[in-house]
This record gives C-alpha cells, structure tokens and sequence, in this order.
C-alpha cells in the first residue's frame, strides 16, 4: 500500500468506529434487550413515555385501566463486556369500576436493576455480528405504596442473542423473574406474586441508508417484535408490537405500538392496545 492511501486509511478510520459504534448499539428495540451494549466510559441516558390500556381486571372487578409510564433509564459501558444500567418508572393509572366512578393514582414502580456480561462476539466484517450476552438482576421496590411497588425485591436472570447481518437485526432475550412479593389485584404484567418468564423476539431492518460511509450521520430503521409473558399462576399472553427507530452517533428516537397476538389470562386484566415513545442520548 503506498503512503498516500496508508494516510487516507488512517484518517479514515476514527470516523468508521464512530460510525460502527452506534450502528452496532442501534440494534435493540423498545421492548426487547439486545447483547450489544455501550463502549467502556459511554452511557447512554433512554427516555421513554408509554400509554396502556387494559380491559377487564378479573380480580378486582374494575372495567378499565390506563397506565401512563414515564420511565428515565441509565446504561453505562464497564469494559471487557460489562455493562450496567438502572431504571426508574414513574407512573400514572386511571381505573375505573362497573358503576362509572373513576379513580387516579400516581407512583414509582419496583426500580429496575441490571448487570449485563457478554459472554461471546464473533464479528465478521462490516457491522455483522452475533453476540450471546448474560442478563442478571433485580426489581427492587422503591418504597411506594404496594399498588406501584411491590415491598420486595425480585431477583432475575436470562439471556440474549443479537444477530446483525447487513441491514437486517435479529435479537432473542429470555429471563426468569423470581417475584418475592406483589398483589394480584394491582398486577398488570408480571408484577403479581407469581413467578414470571419473559421472552421477547425482534426483527429491524434499516431502511436509510443502504449502506454506512464515512458521510453516515445515522440510520432508520423499522422494528417488529412479538413480545411473551408466563406467570406461573398459569396465566401467558404474546404481544405484537411495530415500531419505527432512528439511531443517530449522539442520538436517537423510537416510537412503538403494541397490540395483543393471543392469551390465557385468568389473574389479571388484557392488554387492548400501547403505544411508546423515547429518545436516547450518547455520551
């Protein structure tokens, strides 16, 4: 290689690993982890804002419940494929009973822990990539009312997969809560004292730009995902949930709805419909 072109390759490569860095952090969706995860010193700072809706509650007998959720979410890169990240919801409901009456209640939900260990990367050109990342956990409650937290702390572990191939991404997760405490009249997914098994699968593929070049300032994408729920009460639901998401090299913007597939649900209300909206930044 002559001097010329050593020097244009050097020059060019910081802005590649920009440029990958971000792209290879895109590929998880709203509601489902991916094995990728922030650089060592990097956080990521995601903000998101949800509407649910449920019908209903076979426990308590209210006809309808809407959840607002606000919920600010920290990742921070550790380096040799750790990661940590710790989120807060806030949130609002809104029920009401067979007579008509209405009621509103505001609180923090159990604060969401989790430790991140990537346990294999293979690369093989370009952004492609598999990843299989470790996921370990709490719910620990935030000291609200019983109706938001759960007075307990709520132990976890799984797994994902991430495949990149192109502009095509795919991710896997699975985790096993271990749920200590929680009411079943209050619980809306999870949240009951049931055990529960999550397992969500994504698809995304990157619509802008065809390919990355040194000139890629970001990247959209549309995202599928079928999202599952198991308690160990017996009770198991599958969501379906499109999206659209743009990653940028400092930030990024995803909307999201979320509708229900299918369900055996005895414990606790059905989903009739949500919708998401969030924004992250990189540092």
């Amino acid at each position: 290689m002559t001097q010329p072109l050593l020097r244009r390759a050097a020059h060019a490569a910081p802005g590649m690993v920009l440029l990958i860095a971000p792209a290879a952090w895109a590929q998880e969706a709203m509601y489902t982890e991916a094995a990728t995860m922030p650089s060592k010193g990097t956080v990521v700072l995601r903000e998101q804002l949800h509407f649910y809706r449920f019908g209903l509650n076979p426990i308590n007998g209210d006809q309808r419940t809407d959840k607002v959720e606000l919920s600010s979410l920290a990742n921070i890169g550790l380096g040799s494929g750790w990661a940590l990240s710790a989120e807060v919801p806030v949130q609002h409901e809104t029920t009401e009973d067979s007579g008509g009456d209405r009621e509103a209640h505001v609180g923090v939900d159990d604060i969401h822990l989790m430790l991140k260990w990537r346990v294999y990367k293979h690369d093989s050109g370009g952004i492609d990539t598999l990843r299989i990342a470790l996921l370990g956990g709490a719910d620990v409650t935030g000291g609200d009312n019983s109706r938001f937290a759960s007075q307990s702390v709520n132990p976890f572990l799984g797994g994902v997969i991430t495949i990149v191939r192109g502009r095509h991404g795919f991710n896997q997760d699975v985790i096993y809560q271990f749920n200590t405490g929680g009411q079943e009249e209050s619980n809306l997914g999870g949240e009951g004292p049931a055990d529960a098994l999550r397992f969500n699968t994504a698809y995304l593929y990157r619509i802008y730009p065809d390919a990355y070049t040194q000139e890629t300032t970001g990247a959209w994408y549309v995202t599928a995902e079928v999202n599952g729920l198991y308690e160990t009460n017996g009770d198991i639901e599958l969501r379906f949930a499109p999206g659209l998401m743009f990653e940028g090299r400092t930030f990024g913007f995803e909307v999201m709805g979320q509708l229900p597939m299918w369900h055996e649900l005895r414990h606790r209300p059905e989903l009739d419909f949500g919708v998401g909206v969030g924004v992250r930044f990189f540092f």
